[in-house]
């Protein structure tokens, strides 16, 4: 914790940084001018303790000054004097306590400590209030078929248990979804935070920040303290997502942190304890990551207590109907519902799903949209799910043209044509977005922005 003293006597001063150096970064302003100067050139002051009495204003001056620029710092104010009035006249501008002089080491000590704990309680609550992800579990863990059926069994059974879990599976298959399905089953799992992360999606430079948060200062651009996704994930669940992107220098910092349940954030000293259940998944080989020196074999270890393996869609083609039922009705409602006939529903259970569960969700939805009338046909559906075959052996550069319904839009069309066109690479390329990107000549981070815009980041 960073605090500023505003203060005219240079002997309480001095006794302040003796007494609270070893625990605290203390740094001094003589005059309300100095104090007000120093909050401006420094944004890692936490607490200022703020002196009643100054030689150029009343510390009651300062205080509402402080609480207008500078809303997030919290004010002690120092006095000699004990006048209830004064106490009252404090706490209304914004004073978070008051010290009578003199006083005890130890009182002193015990509202910094206090304040501490109530700025990580703060913290923490805005940051898992901007970490909000709405779940919709129901939308992809339906499904009666045996392979589906197995792995919600072996999931069922973690229930109680704080083993961390590796789960596999190819790209849309809904890893994530199966994550917080295990996240729910567990007694108060609406108290527990489950706080997801995609490592592919943040940018190097940030990711360490993403994960242990940082202080204010620590460098530039950080201008508030941030909370870290494994802090917030305290007492509950943290979803890995892609986690075989990870750099080795970073994996060596999250095994650290799985093995100590400590972290340090970016530019602090102070030791954080945490306490959490790691959900990792990946569609990458992590065996030949390791052999290849890209994957910790420790990190591995650690993150696979417990393996699941996601079946693809072409391997539990029974639930596609109530898939589909699904679907229709999310995206169908009202005047826009649509059913659709038998034969297309038995092309579209033929098809072999390449996309897997988020292919099927995106035509599905792409079908509500440009299918004229209430009644979906065989003569509606995408040409490439007509062969019962995901064409995977067409050059990365060569998807099929989208067929489209009569009276559809010229931007309906190429939206159509470039989410057909995206997910074809990025069927060729087993969903790794970083070698789709490359194929499609554009960066990492634009892919993922056109993967959000087109609904197909899920």
């Amino acid at each position: 914790m960073n605090i500023l003293c505003i203060d005219d006597d240079a002997e309480y001063l001095l006794g302040l940084k003796l007494d609270l150096k070893k625990s605290y970064q203390i740094t001094t302003a003589m005059t309300l001018a100095e104090g007000i100067d120093a909050l401006k050139n420094d944004s890692c002051v936490d607490v200022v303790l703020l002196d009643i009495g100054l030689p150029d204003g009343s510390g009651i001056e300062g205080l509402s000054k402080i609480k207008t620029d500078f809303p997030n710092v919290d004010v002690v104010m120092v006095t000699a004097v004990k006048d209830p009035k004064f106490v009252v006249h404090a706490v209304r501008n914004g004073s978070s306590d008051y010290l009578v002089k003199p006083y005890a080491h130890e009182e002193l000590v015990a509202i910094l400590e206090k304040l501490a704990a109530v700025r990580t309680i703060r913290d923490r609550h805005d940051a898992l209030v901007a970490d909000l992800n709405p779940t919709d579990t129901k939308s992809r863990i339906l499904g009666s078929s045996p392979a589906f059926r197995d792995l919600l069994s072996q999931a069922a059974r973690l229930k109680g248990h704080n083993a961390n879990v590796l789960i596999l599976g190819e790209s849309g298959t809904g890893k994530e979804l199966l994550a917080r399905y295990i996240h729910s089953i567990d007694d108060n799992a609406s108290k527990r935070p489950f706080i997801a992360v995609n490592c592919a999606a943040i940018p190097e430079g940030l990711i360490e920040s993403e994960l242990f948060g940082h202080e204010r200062g620590s460098f530039t651009g950080a201008i508030e303290r941030k909370i870290g996704k494994f802090e917030l994930a305290n007492g509950g669940d943290i979803f890995l997502d892609e986690i075989s992107t990870l750099k080795p220098d970073l994996q060596a910092k999250i095994l650290r942190v799985l093995q100590e349940r400590e972290i340090i954030r970016v530019g602090g000293n102070a030791t954080i304890h945490t306490d959490f259940r790691v959900l990792a998944a990946t569609n990458i080989d992590l065996a030949h990551q390791i052999e290849s020196g890209q994957f910790r074999m420790d990190l591995y270890h650690r993150v696979r207590v417990v393996q699941l393996v996601i079946p693809p869609l072409r391997e539990r083609k029974e639930d596609i109907p109530t898939l589909i039922a699904y679907f229709l009705e999310k995206y169908g409602k009202g005047i826009d519902s649509k059913k659709i006939t038998g034969s297309a529903l038995s092309k579209l259970q033929n098809y072999s799903w390449p996309g897997n569960i988020r292919e099927l969700e995106n035509v599905i939805h792409s079908l509500t949209i440009l299918t004229p009338g209430s009644i979906i046909e065989e003569k509606h559906l995408p040409n490439w799910t007509m062969n019962g075959v995901g064409d995977t052996t067409k050059r990365a550069g060569t998807p099929a043209v989208p067929e489209m319904s009569a009276g559809a839009s010229y931007k309906d069309f190429v939206n159509r044509a470039e989410r057909t066109y995206i997910e074809h690479i990025l069927t060729v390329c087993k969903g790794d977005k970083t070698r789709a990107a490359q194929e499609m000549n554009i960066g990492r981070t634009t892919l993922y922005a056109k993967l959000k815009e087109l609904g197909l980041d899920a």
